[in-house]
């Protein structure tokens, strides 16, 4: 068997500085080089000759399909690559060649991953048939967004993943230059819909083009224009899907975006744009045991070199890695699932350094999973960073009480105030506070920081239950007395409060004044008492955030 000849086939303008780099990429890998010049004033043409490439002319008619097309029309191989100036050949794995790729007798063409790199040094990445057999008859479609693959799945052609990756520099630049060249491809496909209304196709890269500009609602038309259209393969009804439900998740309509995905997800299933943005409808639902597993897979997929991502999408969309960590942690700390939760809070407090939400979950795992000095000292780091006593107040004093660390629960406490109490469970946690203090006979210390804490202004009634009971427990009943009246000044009706007044008065002597708050009671509050203000028994174990 002859081998396959290779053509390259490109269309360029002005890339004298990036051809080089391209051409160089495929040095050995391609028999020819075709080059279509629509309209350079540098030395394009120059430089590609020097690389042995055949130069032709066409003027640009707004068209990348047309240009591409002529490019075919001059190539002589069996097989043909095609790359953008902008864009380079990857090294090969081992034992892998252009060539060895198109002797293969079972396929038709390669979905190409595409490594689309930006400014900072990261990217995104996308699928493509760039390399693909020189069948009778097939031709690029669209004006812009330009591909063979339509024409290729119409003609049932046998498509296989390519084991190397193309590498785009187009996009590392300004974000002005950027605007320019998504504006340029606008132009393109709104001329192609004026030309064919009914193009879902076109209809569909508006909408994305939109979308890369900012002009969500003029997106969401579009796209669902593309969707009524009814789009020709289930490659395209996804992609149509997945923007639709970016669109809903922009404006925090998740249970819509939530249906989407899944529609989505039923038409092609191997995929991971759908499923990442499916957890991240869950997530924003709180439904956080369905979310986590397809966020952790979205995040394990993204991690993936480019070339080892398997997908049946030709365009998938990341998702920001530390927004990823952040979902999967929390969502694993929600479920339960203390390590997975600590692993993830772990990994990103080591891409999200200094930020006080991600130290207090971090920290928060370390408690859950019982490693109270490293909770602690979390918990410190967060408020070094401006943390809300609200988030940390109550479990750092767990942490505290664990490790039998008094001093610095009061100093906490008085530090935090009235905040400490905004939290949830700072009811349970102050009780253990109080109930840890008698236990190891600190209530002289114990007094000390409540009654600096009664003096503030709408102080918690379990403070002043607390600080009474300490007093009676040390015998200072007058004291104590003053306490009850703040507490009775609340609530003047009380039963709880008016008993354990009477009997402060009856032991102070003063038997009159008692006997006439015992008689003051409403004898329906004898028999529907409140709540009991006495301080509860300590909780086994910190868990809910």
């Amino acid at each position: 068997m002859d081998k396959p000849v290779i053509s390259l086939c490109m269309i360029v303008k002005d890339e004298e500085r990036h051809l080089p780099q391209c051409l160089e990429s495929v040095r050995g890998q391609v028999d020819e080089i075709i080059l279509v010049d629509t309209g350079s004033t540098d030395a394009t043409p120059r430089v590609a000759a020097r690389y042995g490439a055949k130069v032709f002319t066409y003027p640009w008619n707004n068209d990348f399909a047309a240009a591409r097309n002529r490019s075919l029309e001059h190539a002589t191989g069996d097989w043909v690559l095609y790359l953008d100036a902008d864009e380079e050949l990857v090294a090969f794995p081992q034992g892998v060649s252009l060539r060895q790729m198109a002797a293969s007798l079972k396929v038709d063409a390669y979905l190409v991953p595409i490594q689309n790199m930006k400014m900072d040094g990261s990217f995104t990445g996308h699928f493509a048939i760039r390399f693909f057999k020189k069948l009778e008859g097939i031709r690029f479609e669209g004006k812009a967004h330009e591909s063979v693959g339509d024409w290729l799945l119409r003609h049932g052609a046998r498509v296989e993943r390519a084991p190397v990756v193309i590498r785009h520099w187009g996009y590392a630049i300004p974000e002005d230059r950027l605007q320019e060249k998504i504006q340029r491809n606008l132009e393109l496909l709104v001329a192609q819909v004026e030309k064919n209304p009914n193009d879902s196709y076109a209809h569909y890269y508006i909408g994305m083009s939109l979308i890369g500009m900012g002009d969500h609602e003029r997106a969401y038309r579009h796209l669902v224009k593309a969707h009524e259209l009814g789009p020709t393969t289930p490659n395209m009804q996804s992609l149509v899907l997945n923007m639709l439900a970016f669109y809903h998740l922009h404006r925090k309509e998740y249970i819509k975006a939530e249906d989407l995905a899944r529609q989505s997800l039923a038409i092609t299933p191997l995929q991971h744009t759908a499923k990442v943005f499916l957890g991240i409808a869950l997530y924003n639902q709180q439904k956080f045991r369905e979310a986590l597993p397809f966020l952790r897979e979205a995040y394990q997929f993204q991690r993936l070199p480019l070339e080892s991502r398997r997908s049946d999408l030709s365009i998938e969309h990341s998702y920001g890695e530390n927004e990823l960590l952040w979902a999967v942690a929390r969502s694993a700390y929600e479920v339960g699932n203390f390590p997975l939760a600590y692993q993830f809070a772990r990994r990103l407090e080591k891409v999200a350094t200094g930020d006080g939400p991600v130290l207090v979950l971090q920290a928060l795992c370390a408690l859950a999973l019982g490693a109270f000095h490293e909770a602690s000292a979390g918990f410190i780091k967060a408020r070094s960073v401006g943390a809300s006593w609200t988030w940390i107040g109550a479990p750092w004093m767990y942490a505290l009480l664990q490790l039998e660390q008094l001093d610095e629960a009061r100093s906490l406490l008085e530090n935090a105030g009235l905040a400490f109490f905004e939290n949830k469970d700072s009811a349970k946690i102050f009780a253990l506070f109080v109930d840890r203090h008698w236990e190891r006979g600190c209530l002289s210390e114990l007094t000390e920081t409540l009654t600096r804490l009664a003096q503030l202004d709408a102080v918690p009634v379990e403070v002043l239950d607390a600080l009474a009971l300490s007093l009676i427990k040390q015998q200072r009943y007058k004291d104590a007395v003053s306490a009850l009246e703040k507490m009775r000044h609340r609530d003047p009706r009380r039963p709880e409060i008016i008993r354990r007044l009477a009997a402060l008065y009856a032991r102070l002597g003063e038997k009159t004044r008692a006997a006439h708050l015992l008689k003051s009671m409403d004898a329906a509050r004898f028999t529907a008492p409140g709540p009991s203000l006495s301080v509860s028994k300590p909780f086994e174990r910190w868990a809910a955030w």
